[in-house]
């Protein structure tokens, strides 16, 4: 196991490894659901979501990265930064993951059910 590392004492690789590891599980969660008892697929994946804008955020703020300039006003557009990740309702559940049936509809009615890789980032 990997010796604990503040954030604010992370390197920018440290900080892009955290970001790859955050998109895995989010891709993880979109294709197979998850195996929380207590919650839908879609708060557990706005959850990675927004650990993926925390770390971006982080980058941002140290000015780790660099920015490409474009002619055209407020189009800045960040280099070899992948897309954030849609945010998917509360409710949405992988109809066809593996854990379908972990939550009761009496519990959670109106659940929003979706395809196994209807997402992706």
């Amino acid at each position: 196991m990997e010796k604990y590392i503040p954030p604010e004492r992370m390197t920018e690789a440290q900080i892009m490894d955290e970001v790859d590891r955050e998109f895995r599980r989010w891709n993880l969660l979109a294709d197979g659901g998850c195996q929380d008892p207590g919650w839908p697929d879609g708060v557990n994946m706005n959850l990675v979501r927004n650990h993926i804008i925390y770390w971006y955020g982080l980058l941002d703020e140290r000015g780790l990265v660099e920015v490409q300039l474009s002619l055209f006003p407020g189009e800045d557009v960040a280099r070899d930064r992948r897309s954030i990740p849609p945010e998917v309702p509360d409710r949405y559940m992988v109809r066809d993951g593996k854990y379908p049936n972990r939550l009761s509809e009496q519990m959670w009615p109106n659940l929003v059910w979706g395809r196994k890789g209807e997402y992706h980032a």
